[in-house]
């Protein structure tokens, strides 16, 4: 299967997996401040700095100071909890 790709303001998102980006790559994007813990690291939520645009779930890796964002769910969520919800479910092996 071929990595397909969506744009999204200045960065590349995966559809088919996550993408991973450094914390810097994500500068101009708005980052979710109430993160949950996960057992190996955090998950939230990011979204594009675009009036009305979604939030995608990601997964924030203390260790390795990257953002795992999730732009392969079908569609980004309306609330930062929304997406980190998927994530939680998504971790615990619920494939929404």
């Amino acid at each position: 299967m071929r990595n397909k790709r969506h744009q999204i303001a200045s960065l590349i998102l995966k559809t088919n997996e996550p993408t991973e980006f450094k914390l810097s790559d994500l500068y101009t994007w708005i980052i979710w401040q109430y993160p949950r813990e996960l057992k190996h690291g955090l998950c939230g939520a990011v979204r594009p700095p675009l009036a009305r645009h979604g939030w995608y779930p990601a997964e924030i890796s203390r260790t390795r100071k990257i953002i795992l964002v999730h732009g392969e769910v079908l569609k980004p969520y309306k609330t930062p909890s929304e997406a980190a919800d998927w994530i939680s479910n998504f971790s615990a092996g619920d494939d929404k």
